[in-house]
């Protein structure tokens, strides 16, 4: 994951470590968290890849080293940008991918929000029918907090289908 965060923030601009890391803590880090001890190893793994190529540049007197995205670079972000959102990954990559929906074009965008919609659509369905079987039960009461827990993601599923519609049809945040 931390890979593409990377390659997202260097497509918008050349960054140093620093700068990256602060980009992260300053938006992405509301659901993503990342140190400079995976930092740097990603940067370097990147780089080995031809993902990102680095220079160093001269500012204030300190050398710093810049990272650059490069064409492979750019190819690989779009590839996973552009790969659908699957909500049941684990992974959290949801909100890292939509973080970054501003470098795709418009009618691309709208096409994986509305296939992300229907996804959490086809979950909530899910959840629903899991429910069921728990509320037919004899001793539901024995079951309170798995059925609190599964109330926590219909809820949440629900929440996330207002917000795809909202962001779909480009309300105003």
């Amino acid at each position: 994951m931390l890979e593409y965060i990377v390659l997202g923030m260097v497509n918008y601009e050349d960054m140093t470590g620093y700068d990256i890391k602060k980009y992260i803590e300053s938006g992405i880090s509301v659901f993503y968290k990342a140190s400079f001890g995976s930092l740097y190893p990603i940067l370097k793994k990147l780089a080995n890849k031809g993902l990102v190529t680095m220079y160093e540049s001269n500012h204030g007197g300190r050398n710093k080293n810049y990272y650059h995205i490069t064409d492979e670079g750019k190819k690989a972000f779009e590839i996973w940008l552009e790969t659908p959102i699957m909500i049941d990954d684990g992974k959290g990559t949801q909100l890292v991918k939509i973080y970054f929906y501003d470098l795709l074009q418009e009618d691309k965008r709208r096409e994986l929000l509305i296939r992300y919609r229907e996804n959490n659509v086809t979950y909530l369905k899910g959840l629903y029918e899991l429910e069921e079987q728990y509320v037919n039960t004899r001793n539901k009461d024995c079951y309170y907090y798995k059925l609190s827990v599964l109330y926590y993601g219909i809820r949440i599923i629900k929440e996330t289908i207002k917000w795809c519609d909202d962001i779909i049809e480009r309300k105003d945040l």
